[in-house]
C-alpha cells in the first residue's frame, strides 16, 4: 500500500508526545510492508537541518520538507481575530507547501493520504483537485477543547478571552470539516464519541498510540525514591500543569520527604522555569534519550490540568514499568484501572497524598510498575495497532471505488 502522510512538523528527534505519535503510524505501517512518502512542514518552532537527520530515517519515509513559518504574530492575528476565522489554523497555510503537495499529487498515485491532525485540514481542497485516494485525518485530540481548558484556568482577563476566542474559532471549524474526510482515526474513545455527538457521519476507528513494546525494558531505577518529569515545556498545559504541582504540591512532598528529588526534563524549558528555587528540584532541559532519563528515575509524575487525546510519554512510562501519578485529564483516553496501574488525582490534597504513598511504600511502588507494563504488552504494541489501521484504510479504499 503506498501512503502520503502529511505531518505539521518533522517527527525528529522523538522527543516529545507529537513526534512520537506521527512516528509510531510510520513505523507501524513500515513493518507492515506499506511504502511511505513524508511531506512535512519544517516550522521555525521545531526547525531541523534535514542533513542532521539520520539517512535511515530520511530514506525508509521517503521524507520531504518544506521549511514555513508558524511564529505567532500579533498584526496577522488581528485580522483572524475580526473576521472570526482561525488564526490558529491560518499560521499552518503555506503557498510554498501547497505547491510541493500538488507536485507530488502529479507525479505519483497513492492508495491513502493520511493527515497527521486538524492544522492539515485546510489542504484537503487541493487534496482532492490532484487525487482520488481516500484521505484520513489522524485525530491527535479534540484542538479546541485544549486551548477551551487552558481558558478556564487562566487568571489574566486579556489571555482569558483571547484564549477563549480562539477556542470558539477552532471548535467551529473542526465541526464544520470532519465529514469532509473520508474516515477518520482517533486515538481516544472518547475523542471519536464527541465527534459523532457533533454530527460526524464519515467513519471513525479508535486506533491507539502505539509503540514497539520489546525496545522498552524494565530496569531497576538508578536514583530510589527520585520523582521525575518529562514533556515538552514550551507547551502551555505542561508548563501550566508544572506550575500547579511546583506551588501547591512540591514544598510539602519535601517537607515530608528532604531527601526526595523532583527531576524536571523536556526542550525549551523557559528562563522562568529554570531559574526558580525550589529546594530539591533538579532542572535538566532538553534531555539526550528520553529512555535513558526515564530509566534512571523512579516515579513518574504527569500533573496535567488541560489537554487532549493521549499523553505519549505515560504509554512509555508504562511501558518502562514506572509507576505514575497523574491527574484525570493526564490519563484521559487511556483505559486502565486506576490504583492498579496508577494513581490519579485532581486536587493538591489527593496528588500530594498519592505521591506520599509511593514514597512510602515499596510494594505499591512495585506493583504500580509491572501491572503498568502489562497493560500496555495487552493494548499498545504497535503491531496491533498498525494492523487495525491498515484494515480501516483498505475499507476506505473499497468505500471510494
Amino acid at each position: 500500500m503506498k501512503v502520503l502522510q502529511l505531518s505539521n512538523k518533522i517527527p525528529y528527534p522523538e522527543k516529545d508526545g507529537g513526534a512520537l505519535a506521527i512516528n509510531a503510524i510510520t513505523e507501524g505501517l513500515l513493518k507492515a510492508g506499506s511504502e511511505v512518502t513524508m511531506l512535512a512542514m519544517n516550522t521555525k518552532k521545531h526547525f531541523i537541518d534535514i542533513a542532521s537527520i539520520p539517512e535511515k530515517f530520511r530514506n525508509d519515509r521517503h521524507l520531504i520538507a518544506v521549511d514555513i513559518d508558524t511564529s505567532i504574530k500579533p498584526l496577522a492575528a488581528l485580522p483572524a481575530l475580526l473576521t472570526g476565522k482561525s488564526y490558529n489554523l491560518s499560521r499552518f497555510q503555506s503557498e510554498d507547501f501547497s505547491k510541493k503537495l500538488a507536485e507530488i499529487l502529479q507525479k505519483q498515485n497513492f492508495d491513502v493520504i493520511h493527515l497527521e491532525g486538524l492544522y492539515l485540514a485546510p489542504y484537503l481542497p487541493l487534496i482532492r483537485q490532484y487525487s482520488k485516494a481516500p484521505v484520513i485525518l489522524r485525530a491527535h485530540n479534540i484542538e479546541w477543547q485544549i486551548w477551551q481548558k487552558l481558558a478556564a484556568k487562566e487568571r489574566g482577563m486579556i489571555k482569558k478571552w483571547y484564549l477563549t476566542k480562539l477556542a470558539k474559532q477552532l471548535k467551529k471549524y473542526e465541526e464544520n470539516v470532519v465529514n469532509l474526510f473520508d474516515g477518520i482515526a482517533t486515538i481516544t474513545n472518547q475523542d471519536g464519541e464527541y465527534l459523532k455527538k457533533i454530527g460526524c457521519k464519515v467513519p471513525i476507528v479508535n486506533i491507539p498510540f502505539g509503540i514497539d513494546v520489546a525496545s522498552y525494558t524494565p530496569k531497576e531505577s538508578k536514583y530510589p525514591n527520585s520523582l521525575f518529569y518529562i514533556g515538552a515545556l514550551d507547551w502551555l498545559p505542561n508548563l501550566q500543569g508544572l506550575d500547579w504541582f511546583l506551588n501547591n504540591i512540591w514544598p510539602k512532598i519535601h517537607l515530608e520527604f528532604p531527601k526526595a528529588q523532583f527531576n524536571i526534563g523536556g526542550r525549551n524549558m523557559p528562563y522562568d522555569l529554570r531559574k526558580s528555587k525550589y529546594p530539591g528540584v533538579e532542572y535538566y532541559g532538553e534531555v539526550p534519550d528520553a529512555k535513558i532519563f526515564m530509566e534512571k528515575h523512579d516515579i513518574m509524575l504527569v500533573p496535567l490540568l488541560a489537554g487532549s487525546g493521549v499523553r505519549v510519554k505515560i504509554i512509555e512510562g508504562m511501558a518502562m514499568g514506572k509507576p505514575i501519578i497523574t491527574t484525570n485529564v493526564g490519563i484521559e483516553g487511556i483505559e486502565c484501572t486506576f490504583g492498579k496501574d496508577v494513581l490519579v488525582a485532581d486536587t493538591p490534597e489527593k496528588f500530594l497524598e498519592a505521591v506520599c504513598q509511593c514514597l512510602a511504600d515499596e510494594k505499591l511502588k512495585q506493583s504500580l510498575g509491572q501491572n503498568a507494563r502489562k497493560f500496555v504488552e495487552a493494548f499498545y504494541d504497535i503491531g496491533k495497532t498498525a494492523a487495525l489501521l491498515l484494515d480501516f484504510y483498505k475499507e476506505r479504499i473499497l468505500q471510494r471505488q
